[in-house]
């Protein structure tokens, strides 16, 4: 009775989140497509003439306009005809005019002017950051949103720094900020799309931070985070919103000496993780069905077709077992600088300078006394999650390489807390000087 009480607590919570962020996007739909006609028209001529993908010297510095202009042209056409119905039936125009394909970035041009209607259905996701863009367009076009995106994400992460701090917990707080600019975090100016899960883990991070030790809390903040991420992100880096709040709660009970046995962490883990993915999961099944019953049409075949794509779709003529593996080889490349998509002398010379720095470090320092094997699984367990996206969605992970790889946050994240608690910085103790002074020679 007690479990079937909680499940229904959490159905009534994934249900209240959800129907406020689609009252939310409907109520952006309804702004008038004339109030923010302006600033969408600036936007349309900022990506017109630009590149989709274009490329400077690392893969990280890769813009997403191709992703951007989709957004924006789903944006707009959110504003046409009835705001719930636009609000789920979401579509865009191409630049595909039958003859010629024009590409993405002219078609967000050619929407905005009312050159053309949309012609390409995008009812898979829930776009929820469109909404977002619609209300910001009343005062400013992509580029100040891209900026007030960036400059929000460091606000977050200083404001959650300086929670962890003030709970004494130093260690958390720097490994967190370090995480994420080793993921380069400032990049996120770069394209809009790159922004909501970095985002959407640091807004929600502070109340799992103010709940860590009420299990019951974060499995509700777990079902949250999913909805959340499932409503604004378009499968970028995911993960990070419950990996990373679950090993700084794991990291909080580490040091505050309060965690518990690995049985009882892995519990939590299955816990929060079944309530993110349930609620992940069930957010895209309530959008394929709202679309389904708004058009009268099935958008769960286009949807599904889809995922098949990119779990099990073939990139470059790739074979999929190599694909498999080149997955997170990219991913992996990409985070250490790497020129190219799989770029072997960066892969090998990040994890060879990482091993050094910190294999020295762990030689020199390490502490029998601090290992702690229940802690040392847990973060094992969850910074290796980021690879099982990785293989499991194999075919995006390896095309999209240049956004996915900043879900190894977590990784980079568990690997330091548990490189940190099985080393002890303690400086040598010298040898007190015998009693009665220093000896002289015979006299």
């Amino acid at each position: 009775m007690k479990t079937f009480t909680a499940i229904l607590r959490r159905a009534a919570v994934f249900a209240a989140v959800l129907a406020v962020l689609l009252a939310a996007l409907t109520a952006a739909a309804a702004i008038p497509n004339e109030r923010i006609y302006d600033n969408m028209l600036a936007s349309a001529l900022y990506y017109k003439d630009k590149e989709p993908f274009p490329f400077d010297s690392k893969m990280r510095l890769v813009q997403d306009n191709y992703a951007d202009s989709i957004l924006l042209n789903v944006a707009w056409n959110m504003g046409s005809g009835d705001p719930f119905r636009s609000a789920l039936d979401t579509a865009y125009y191409d630049g595909d005019d039958g003859t010629i394909d024009y590409g993405e970035n002219w078609g967000l041009y050619c929407a905005v002017t009312g050159i053309a209607e949309p012609n390409t259905d995008y009812t898979r996701y829930w776009h929820g950051t469109a909404g977002i863009i619609r209300l910001l367009m009343l005062f400013t076009d992509v580029s100040g949103i891209k900026l007030i995106g960036l400059i929000a994400a460091f606000v977050l992460l200083a404001a959650n720094a300086a929670l962890l701090i003030k709970k004494r917990q130093y260690f958390a707080a720097g490994a967190l900020a370090a995480s994420f600019l080793c993921v380069h975090m400032w990049n996120i100016r770069l394209s809009v799309e790159y922004q909501p899960a970095v985002l959407v883990t640091l807004a929600l991070l502070p109340l799992y931070i103010l709940y860590e030790r009420n299990d019951g809390a974060l499995s509700v903040l777990a079902v949250i985070s999913g909805v959340m991420i499932a409503f604004f992100d378009f499968l970028t880096c995911e993960t990070l919103t419950i990996l990373i709040p679950l090993i700084i709660v794991f990291i909080m009970r580490k040091q505050d000496n309060k965690l518990p046995s690995l049985r009882s962490n892995m519990i939590l883990m299955l816990k929060c993780g079944s309530a993110w993915g349930l609620s992940y999961a069930g957010t895209f099944l309530v959008k394929w069905s709202a679309a389904s019953l708004v058009t009268g049409e099935n958008k769960f075949i286009a949807a599904l077709t889809s995922a098949e794509v990119r779990i099990a779709g073939e990139a470059e003529e790739l074979s999929p077992v190599k694909q498999l593996f080149l997955a997170p080889a990219a991913n992996i490349s990409t985070l250490f600088g790497g020129t190219d998509r799989v770029d072997g002398g960066a892969l090998a010379a990040g994890l060879l300078i990482s091993a050094v720095v910190f294999g020295s470090v762990f030689y020199l320092f390490r502490s029998r006394k601090r290992f702690d094997r229940s802690f040392i699984l847990t973060m094992l367990i969850l910074g290796v999650l980021p690879f099982a996206r990785f293989f499991l969605l194999n075919n995006h992970s390896y095309l999209h390489e240049f956004f996915t790889y900043r879900a190894l946050a977590s990784t980079i994240l568990a690997f330091l807390a548990v490189w940190w608690y099985s080393i002890e910085l303690r400086p040598k103790k010298k040898n007190p000087p015998a009693k009665g002074g220093k000896k002289h020679g015979r006299g």
